[in-house]
């Protein structure tokens, strides 16, 4: 059994009377009365959610207002008596009733007019109230409006420009917008959103120029993951080249790992920078990004910030994710422990080793491949009696 229009004002009563021990308003079941079914089911779901409740929650209320209505016998109506007619005695007059008074027309007229404003502002009020946030996961997330003219952006972090700048922003509905964003005829997915939001009146009242389009790919609706997003990359915003390098879906993929382990909520990505030269930093970089399938699937390898290596790997368009696994180090002695310390990756003849940050050295320890072609460790590779005499040059920073 569902709620439906047949059975949503007692429904509502239900609920009302449990949360606030008493009737509802008349005009409150009427707007819920007045809405489809399908549109009772999306706003009870909102109704639901904007009181912290799961759809589990939903679904015990709805059972528990069931068992009270089917299994609760209602008051029957009295019967009704049909008075016997008395027969006046002949010699009493028979006053007759006065004829009615001609009732005026525009209480009729007015009245139907008004039940349907009210239940439009409550339909209206309810979309508002049940408004979601839209959280962004990267930097520069442009928003446009239905001219695809760039009139906002979303940041993980607070930017001063000409242009004004979200971390969130609320969604009009919870529909998918496909739309270009240049003459072509390539389409994306995007999320409607209110570019002001001033209370009801400004909801109720708003015009084309406060409403935008923010691209699906790089918004979230979870809280508990935007404020992952940004502990997660705290330290890598300060660093130009790492945070440009940085793209959303490496970004998904390193926090859609970190999620499944809550040892990891508090850490962040370390780039380990600072106390080495410029040139270093230049000629090195802090996270590896090995694509498994372009686009889709993706194995990165950073540092975090307890001093361990990890791998993350997360297949974007199935939305699978694994834990992060840390890397393991093999050294010269053969013995094996989980990598850790102050280092960035250099790419020697297309390997890729490691650079030691406190000694400021290239090491002879090469990233090895696991059975599926993943790089799981760093392995000693001990140099030749050429390299021990001459250095290797410093190589490039390609991946």
């Amino acid at each position: 059994m569902s709620i439906n229009k047949s059975n949503i004002a007692d429904f509502i009563t239900f609920l009302y009377r449990k949360r606030k021990g008493q009737d509802p308003p008349a005009r409150l079941k009427e707007g819920w009365t007045a809405l489809s079914n399908e549109e009772i089911a999306d706003q009870l779901s909102g109704l639901f959610h904007s009181w912290g409740l799961t759809d589990e929650d939903k679904r015990n209320e709805i059972n528990a207002f069931f068992k009270e209505t089917l299994f609760t016998p209602r008051p029957q109506p009295a019967p009704k008596v049909i008075p016997v007619p008395v027969s006046a005695p002949a010699d009493v007059p028979v006053t007759p009733w006065p004829a009615p008074k001609r009732r005026k027309k525009w209480p009729f007229i007015v009245l139907p007019l008004l039940l349907l404003l009210l239940g439009y502002l409550g339909y209206q009020y309810l979309a508002y109230s049940s408004m979601q946030y839209l959280y962004t996961i990267t930097d520069n997330v442009l928003v446009r409006d239905e001219n695809k003219e760039a009139v906002a952006r979303m940041d993980l972090y607070e930017v001063k420009g000409p242009i004004p700048s979200f971390q969130k922003l609320k969604a009009v509905d919870k529909e998918i917008y496909y739309r270009s964003i240049d003459n072509t005829s390539n389409q994306y997915p995007f999320r409607k959103v209110l570019l002001k939001d001033n209370g009801f009146l400004s909801y109720l009242f708003k015009g084309k120029k406060d409403i935008g389009y923010v691209n699906t790919n790089y918004v979230v609706e979870n809280v508990k993951e935007f404020d992952l997003y940004q502990t997660a990359f705290k330290e890598v915003k300060n660093n130009r080249a790492e945070n440009a390098d940085l793209k959303a879906i490496y970004r998904k993929i390193i926090i859609g790992s970190m999620s499944q382990d809550g040892d990891l909520e508090s850490k962040y990505i370390a780039l380990h920078t600072s106390g080495i030269p410029r040139s270093a930093a230049d000629a090195t970089y802090a996270i590896i990004k090995q694509p498994i399938k372009e686009n889709v699937q993706y194995v990165i390898v950073a540092g975090l910030s307890d001093g361990f290596y990890y791998r993350f790997a997360g297949d974007i368009k199935n939305n699978d994710y694994t834990a992060p696994e840390k890397i393991m180090v093999t050294m010269e002695d053969k013995t094996e422990k989980p990598l850790n310390g102050a280092y960035r990756f250099m790419n020697r003849d297309g390997k890729i080793i490691l650079y030691d940050c406190v000694t400021n050295t290239p090491t002879y320890y090469e990233a090895k491949k696991d059975a599926n072609g993943n790089i799981s460790a760093f392995v000693y590779n001990a140099p030749s009696l050429l390299e021990q005499i001459l250095p290797p040059d410093q190589p490039d920073t390609a991946q």
